[in-house]
């Protein structure tokens, strides 16, 4: 199948130009936009190709070999994460990164693969609330962890049924199937919420779950998942705003509340260059998604561990 015409239907009404400077100049950006963004998706399926999982040599291969292939492929995931998130930081202003779903997917194809090599697949050992490890006799509808982050992305729809026009992220807590969140609701209030997940998730689709890691690919300690926690726990109350600075404590919306939690962690995930919005510098939910130290762990879609 043909990426550009897909791409470029993405791309619609991202560059915003005014009538003066014509339409010369946002074809040419959007097109050079665009090739580069096919020649990363290229570059994420050769290596998806070459994936140790893929490339069956275990008859022939020594165990050296076999690890020395898994840390070569490990080494290519890591890198390609933070060249992605490199490329979207230089970027003009003019164009928002967000639209670039096709990519974003493939990164988390690729993050998926990667899951298998080190054993973390969804099809391994759970991962409890506490961080331990059960037997894979376990559903995998355990897989839960605290410091996570609950993510749905533009499009998708919200647990309204509707489809949501910022996407939303959350962070796992401590607390059983409970997450931490900033949001609008008209029966609890504007403002920060720690509760059940079934609140604002329940009936929402593409839902995703994602761990934060090193640039190397480490798995953020429990240590700092749970000073990530504890962060949010802090903000329970405070009121929800969209009008507010990154580094304001006293409002605060869904991916300000994430990303502030896991700085307070010692992580940046302000992966894009954001969205300004009424003369503020927005981090949006897409910029956690696509920032380098963010990575699938799970695709949950329009379900969630346990009944809910």
């Amino acid at each position: 199948m043909k990426l550009k015409p897909i791409l470029a239907l993405m791309l619609s009404g991202i560059l915003i130009i005014s009538p003066l400077e014509g339409n010369a100049q946002s074809n040419e950006v959007n097109e050079e936009v665009l090739s580069v963004i096919e020649a990363k998706i290229q570059e994420i399926d050769n290596l998806l190709l070459s994936s140790p999982d893929k490339v069956q040599c275990y008859d022939i291969c020594t165990q050296a070999e076999i690890e020395k292939q898994k840390e070569t492929f490990l080494d290519q995931v890591n890198n390609i994460h933070v060249v992605v998130e490199e490329y979207f930081n230089s970027l003009d202003e003019s164009v928002q990164s967000y639209e670039y779903e096709a990519l974003a997917e493939k990164l988390d194809e690729l993050d998926l693969e990667a899951n298998k090599i080190q054993g973390e697949g969804e099809d391994s050992d759970s991962i409890l609330m506490d961080g331990t490890e059960e037997s894979n006799s376990l559903s995998a509808t355990k897989y839960w962890r605290y410091g996570d982050i609950l993510y749905y992305g533009i499009g998708s729809d919200s647990s309204a049924g509707e489809p949501s026009f910022t996407g939303h992220t959350a962070v796992l807590s401590t607390t059983d199937y409970y997450v931490i969140e900033a949001s609008k609701t008209s029966r609890s209030g504007n403002k920060v919420h720690h509760w059940n997940r079934d609140k604002l998730w329940k009936g929402a689709s593409g839902i995703k779950q994602y761990k934060v890691t090193t640039l190397l690919g480490r798995n953020a300690t429990a240590t700092e998942r749970k000073n990530a926690v504890t962060f949010g726990l802090n903000q329970k109350g405070e009121p929800y705003s969209l009008k507010t600075a990154l580094w304001n404590n006293n409002y605060w919306y869904c991916s300000k509340l994430t990303m502030r939690q896991w700085h307070n962690a010692g992580y940046d995930l302000r992966g894009a260059r954001g969205l300004h919005w009424s003369g503020y510098l927005l981090v949006i939910p897409f910029d956690i998604r696509i920032d380098a130290n963010t990575r699938l762990i799970k695709n949950w879609g329009t379900s969630l561990p346990g009944k809910i």
